[in-house]
């Protein structure tokens, strides 16, 4: 296709990789395909954030993100510019290697870093892909947390990608490879020229009232305010989208249960 678009303004992508490998890494070679793919549809700017570099030392749980604000997290001058960079991006991807079966402590520290974002999220209409990269297996449940982080947000996860390393010597593999990024490519591009507001999958359905059951009960919070400034206590979703009403009712119905069970308390430990 003609990369060609008019002369407007390039997409801009940015790429947050959470391997300790950097550019040598799958992960990085993989989402540069996609970048390529996208590229040959029409100008993209991707920006490149290597978590490694970034300097995040761990995230000690303070929660003073989610309880005071983002701007009390002591690793602010850090994490402030990455969400300033966030809100300001076309589409967004994560991507993370997979090792011993389990997203890389990196992205999950990352992650962790913007827990305020579950509970107080923006990025509606941003969209996101994410990317898993593993020599065995893993994927299901590193994209599973990946897909549920970046839609807790507010992002449209518009696809996802596992990718086996110990496969891409394999010519048959590698065109098996060409054409998802392909496919992967034209989709984001799609989706976010589109700029619709996507509707929730039933996961991030319940992440909603899940968070909603629990802010109802935060009265004079910073989580309380802003949801309360939204019209979010009383709403069936963040966003006015279409809802399928099997949807809506299960989510409602298992919302009720929460509440009972928050009013209860827990009355055992988890086994």
């Amino acid at each position: 296709m003609d990369g060609s678009d008019g002369g407007s303004q390039p997409l801009h992508i940015l790429v947050f990789i959470g391997s300790p490998r950097n550019a040598e890494s799958w992960t990085y070679k993989i989402i540069r395909q996609i970048e390529a793919r996208m590229a040959e549809i029409q100008p993209v700017d991707f920006e490149y954030v290597f978590i490694l570099d970034t300097g995040l030392p761990f995230c000690d749980g303070c929660l003073s993100c989610v309880n005071v604000g983002e701007h009390a997290c002591p690793q602010f001058t850090i994490v402030g510019p990455l969400a300033e960079k966030m809100d300001a991006a076309d589409g967004l991807i994560l991507g993370s290697p997979i090792h011993t079966f389990a997203m890389t402590g990196l992205i999950k520290n990352f992650c962790e870093y913007f827990m305020y974002k579950r509970n107080r999220p923006s990025f509606f209409g941003k969209k996101a892909v994410v990317t898993a990269t593993a020599s065995g297996g893993g994927h299901t449940q590193v994209l599973d947390f990946l897909e549920g982080t970046a839609s807790a947000w507010g992002c449209d996860v518009v696809t996802r990608l596992g990718i086996s390393s110990t496969q891409l010597k394999k010519p048959r593999y590698l065109e098996k490879v060409d054409a998802v990024t392909r496919e992967i490519a034209q989709l984001f591009i799609d989706e976010i020229n589109k700029g619709e507001l996507g509707s929730p999958k039933f996961g991030a359905l319940m992440n909603f009232r899940a968070m909603q059951n629990m802010t109802r009960n935060q009265k004079g919070s910073v989580n309380y305010r802003y949801w309360q400034a939204r019209d979010w206590l009383d709403a069936e979703y963040y966003t006015k989208v279409s809802i399928s009403p099997w949807a809506r009712m299960m989510a409602g119905y298992i919302a009720r249960k929460m509440r009972r069970s928050i009013r209860k308390g827990n009355v055992q430990p988890y086994r």
